[in-house]
């Protein structure tokens, strides 16, 4: 009550102090999500977006980069509010819930490895800065300039282990323009969603800029048994900007965001025995034995100086942050393997800093080059277990076999301190050849260290079964998981733009990716390394705008050649079975489009489709969380979906004395597995999933109202499907139910 309180105040003081800045200080405004209706939308053509996909600005027409952008206008149009949800409208991104921590697929790339050792294949930048642990990916996608989703390796330029992809956040960012911008919005299952936000130039120089969120709704799914509701969301996010230009060569920014999260989080639907599918009938309700809850707390602050006109045209920039973050989660744990109701309990704090210095020319130049060392350091702390609650059958009080009781006890126990560190030194030059040619080069070294202290703590008899005692002479053990590693690889970049015509590019390029290695245990066994990934990228593609600027064609093909492919699953804790794993090789090839075009007078039709092969190599030999073997040779990789698809159309009528805009959205998804090992119990099966919504603002007005559904069908849609050694059951998580509700927005 004390957040909603603390949201409503802060939306209600907004319009008194300030309004929604630039984009990006030189990059060009985009319209705000409450901007009033103009008479012709489609008078000037489709709008130019500037980007930073290679770290400076340029339009994301001339960018030779696979990428799709979604300004903040677009993500609050769809009703996309966290990473989770840009599933929903980009074919070629896969997220997926994974207890507490998702983790995100690009072109059937990805890390399904979430633990403390574990690194994204597709990281998650905000406003530049990394972090490796994916609980708080939810807090930040508001007062948003953009979010760019960058396909294929990044790590010449944007390091941090990313072979698959990136997703950029960039929030809008002081500027000297006052306003303030705000949105109410109520929904199904008690829904209430507010973000406001204000900028205040203090002087020609000083400008501060606040914005804030709070979002909440019932749970999606009810927990017959303990009689909760999960899959809600509690939500709470502040961030308070500062920048100054104390001269006409220099800038400087600094930020801190506050965030908190504290509700009952993802649950799951349990299925025993291990490797069985139930029918998930509307998955609305379903039994759970122990209580879900997740509790994040995290504040972070970043910070950027810029100096240009250094010696002619040269740029330092140095950006800086520093992250920390407590989790608290519990995860239902109970299963046929043990007579006990348990709780997985997670406990973990990390600290990230990051560091980087880049000095670059003016891109007008022949040759542009960027030049710089970045450093990434994370510092956690782990206390995490398996808890036995109660005790159950004979075994509970009052049973024949109540005397073994092992309740309130672990029956494992993690105690870790694990420490991560990545150095690099990059560089990139672009020489254009002529008016048409341009060759890029570039090339990245790093270093990763991941070191881990600690162990294990086994009571044997509240982990396997209570009458161990009586079998074996010993009932407890301890395990030593400490590790180490150190590796060090070159990545580079090879490229070649070709611009036929103002509006048209076509390129080509080469790219090294490269992720760390790392080392794990199941509590039972001592630490398990594995090594690192790489992955030889090939792409070819193209971007255009005809028919005076109101028809965009992009489209790509990609070849993708994997080596070392990790990947991860819950082993069980006593026979030794890793949870993180090398498998060998895997081809990846496939193809993009994204067609936008403009019609009539207010009308936009947009679509996206990706088509993706992937193939692990032949007579691969891998043990599965059970220690059994398992030849995986020619299966599938995970969250690798053959197609996809996504579009809509909207049309702007002129009526009421402003517009109207109704909206149609879908995406489609063919069948794909969520596990390497290709088992029918963890395949997503095909979906369509649908969306609309009607929007009107008046003409010249500074506000307006959207009523929208999404999932109109009510379509149950897998978000996770594992095999759990441990509890010996399957666990599934769900998309979104329908959802409906009302969205007013306003902007001054």
């Amino acid at each position: 009550m004390n957040r909603f309180i603390a949201a409503l105040l802060i939306g209600a003081s907004m319009p008194t102090i300030a309004t929604v800045a630039h984009a990006q200080d030189g990059a060009t405004p985009q319209p705000a999500a409450a901007q009033g209706a103009q008479a012709e939308p489609n008078a000037g053509g489709l709008a130019e977006i500037v980007v930073t996909a290679n770290r400076a600005e340029s339009s994301a027409q001339k960018t030779a980069v696979a990428l799709t952008v979604y300004t903040g206008a677009d993500l609050a149009q769809k009703g996309i509010s966290n990473v989770q949800s840009l599933a929903t409208m980009d074919p070629s991104v896969n997220v997926t819930s994974s207890t507490g921590a998702a983790y995100v697929a690009v072109r059937g790339i990805a890390s399904t490895d979430v633990t403390e050792i574990g690194d994204p294949s597709v990281p998650i930048a905000r406003d530049g800065f990394y972090t490796n642990r994916s609980f708080s990916i939810g807090t930040s996608m508001y007062d948003i300039a953009r979010v760019e989703v960058l396909k294929g390796p990044q790590g010449t330029l944007n390091g941090r282990n990313s072979t698959g992809g990136l997703i950029s956040l960039i929030t809008n960012r002081p500027s000297d323009t006052a306003g303030a911008y705000g949105s109410f919005e109520v929904g199904n299952y008690r829904a209430l969603n507010v973000e406001a936000g204000g900028n205040v130039p203090l002087t020609d120089t000083l400008a501060v800029r606040f914005s804030g969120i709070h979002r909440q709704h019932d749970g999606y799914r009810h927990l017959t048994g303990i009689n909760i509701d999960g899959d809600d969301e509690n939500t709470s996010s502040g961030r308070v900007q500062v920048q100054w230009k104390p001269t006409t060569n220099v800038k400087l920014w600094a930020s801190y965001q506050h965030d908190d999260i504290n509700n009952v989080g993802d649950v799951a639907l349990v299925s025993a025995p291990l490797g069985t599918r139930p029918s998930f009938g509307d998955a609305k309700s379903f039994p759970n034995q122990a209580a879900t809850s997740n509790r994040v707390k995290g504040d972070r602050v970043r910070w950027e100086g810029t100096v240009s006109d250094i010696l002619g045209d040269l740029s330092l920039t140095y950006a800086g942050g520093w992250d920390k973050q407590t989790w608290n989660h519990k995860l239902d744990a109970t299963g046929p393997a043990y007579p006990a109701i348990r709780n997985f309990l997670q406990n973990e704090s990390p600290t990230t800093w990051n560091h980087e210095v880049r000095l670059s020319n003016g891109q007008n130049n022949p040759l542009f080059f960027q030049v710089g060392l970045f450093h990434f350091q994370e510092t956690n702390t782990i206390d995490s277990g398996i808890y036995n609650l109660a005790m159950t059958g004979d075994y509970a009080t009052g049973g024949p076999l109540s005397f073994l009781d092992f309740s309130n006890t672990y029956g494992i126990h993690f105690n870790y301190h694990v420490k991560t560190k990545s150095d690099a030194v990059f560089g990139q030059v672009a020489y254009k050849l002529n008016d048409q040619w341009k060759l890029t080069v570039g090339g990245r070294y790093t270093r990763d260290e991941k070191v881990r202290t600690g162990g294990a703590a086994l009571n044997y008899p509240a982990l396997a079964f209570p009458e161990w005692g009586f079998v074996f002479p010993f009932t407890t053990g301890y395990t030593d998981g400490a590790g180490r590693m150190t590796k060090s690889q070159p990545t580079w970049h090879v490229g070649l733009d070709y611009t036929p015509a103002t509006n048209s590019l076509v390129y080509a390029k080469y790219d090294r990716g490269y992720k760390s290695g790392g080392f794990n245990s199941n509590g039972s066994a001592a630490s398990i390394p594995y090594g690192p990934e790489t992955l030889d990228a090939f792409e070819v593609g193209t971007k255009n705008r005809f028919m005076g600027n109101r028809l965009q064609l992009n489209a790509a093909a990609f070849y993708f050649n994997y080596r070392g492919y990790q990947a991860s699953q819950t082993a069980d804790s006593l026979n030794g079975a890793a949870g993180t794993f090398n498998v060998g090789s895997a081809k990846i090839y496939g193809a993009e489009l994204q067609a936008v075009a403009l019609f009539g007078a207010g009308g936009r039709i947009d679509f996206n489709a990706a088509w993706l092969h992937t193939r692990f190599g032949d007579n691969i030999t891998v043990n599965d969380g059970g220690g059994t073997a398992q030849n995986i040779g020619g299966n599938q990789l995970p969250n690798a979906p053959k197609l996809s698809a996504s579009g809509g159309i909207e049309y702007a009528i002129p009526a009421f004395g402003g517009t109207l805009t109704p909206r149609a959205d879908a995406k489609y998804s063919s069948s794909f597995y969520y596990s390497v090992f290709n088992t029918y119990d963890t395949q997503s099966r095909p979906y369509v999933t649908g969306n609309l919504s009607l929007q009107y603002a008046p003409d010249g007005g500074a506000w307006n109202i959207q009523a929208f559904v999404r999932n109109v069908g009510d379509k149950v849609v897998l978000a996770n499907g594992v095999q759990n050694f441990n509890s010996r059951t399957n666990t599934y998580q769900f998309q979104p139910p329908r959802t409906y509700g009302v969205r007013f927005g306003f902007k001054i």
